[in-house]
């Protein structure tokens, strides 16, 4: 994304290289058009057809997940587990039921807890998902058409009015709407949208001439330009983050691959004991 003067903008030095919008939606509204290669009156309908096998369907993208069971063995048998599955037969071996049973929790509880967490990341997707419309006017060929929201490209040309869920992120090309975007800022104040000229180096959600994908009209009529589709949306874009829930290591996991003799707990240190009397006198 380039600011007006021809340098990256803040907000796309805060993306992932894969997150980087393609086009500056805050430029000026011909430079936009001409990137989009769209116009006032929209896109073929053989050209949405084209770009839609390229950028792909306008819908929240939905990571694959392993069923349960294969979930839960391999919360089971992760690098961790299999360091404390250990722990546990020596403590067992060296008559020390307790510590043992005790292994056998941790275990359990760790598993259970990165089980959960990725449902409930699953569950905030599909959340998100249902934010999206099931259907949105656009111009295709100069005409006005219902289509489904998953099939908008970026180009199209959309028309909102009161009531309507934004299908896509867009700009605003002529007229205004009232929009809801407590879902994206947590504001409850409705924010007025509408054909003007963008605020130099302001985040994208306090442009005056954006919508968002997901968000709700209030008040208003506004026909806007297609900039962001799918996973390149902000609400997409919140989707992704929230589908990575890759497990942190924990503070014992970090301290006994640095040095695994330093933790009195670790499997190595138990290996200095000369006899199981005493390991007995370390963890009693």
């Amino acid at each position: 994304m380039t600011d007006r003067t021809g340098g990256r903008s803040p907000e796309a030095e805060a993306r992932a290289p894969d997150e980087v919008l393609p086009t500056d939606p805050s430029e000026p509204l011909p430079r936009l058009r001409r990137e989009l290669a769209t116009g006032p009156d929209g896109l073929s309908a053989r050209e949405a057809a084209r770009r839609l096998a390229v950028h792909g369907p306008n819908e929240v993208r939905r990571e694959e997940h392993p069923s349960f069971a294969r979930e839960l063995v391999r919360q089971l048998v992760h690098p961790l587990a299999l360091l404390l599955w250990a722990a546990t037969a020596l403590a067992f071996v060296a008559d020390l039921a307790v510590l043992g049973w005790a292994i056998l929790a941790v275990i359990a509880v760790n598993a259970t807890f990165a089980l959960l967490q990725e449902r409930q990341a699953e569950r905030a997707v599909e959340t998100l998902a249902r934010y999206l419309p099931e259907r949105a006017l656009v111009v295709r060929d100069g005409k006005p058409l219902t289509v489904e929201a998953r099939d908008l490209v970026p180009g199209d040309v959309i028309l909102l009015e009161e009531g309507d869920k934004v299908p896509a992120d867009a700009r605003v090309t002529e007229g205004g709407v009232e929009v809801d975007l407590s879902m994206l800022t947590g504001e409850s104040v409705p924010a007025e949208r509408m054909a003007a000229a963008g605020l130099l180096g302001a985040p994208l959600l306090e442009e005056p001439n954006l919508v968002f994908s997901g968000t709700t009209c209030v008040e208003g009529q506004a026909r806007a330009v297609v900039f962001a589709t799918g996973h390149r949306t902000e609400l997409g874009r919140i989707a992704a983050l929230s589908q990575r829930t890759r497990r942190e290591a924990s503070p014992w996991n970090g301290r006994s691959r640095r040095s695994p003799g330093s933790s009195p707990a670790s499997p190595p240190a138990w290996g200095s004991c000369s006899s199981s009397s005493e390991w007995r006198s370390a963890f009693r």
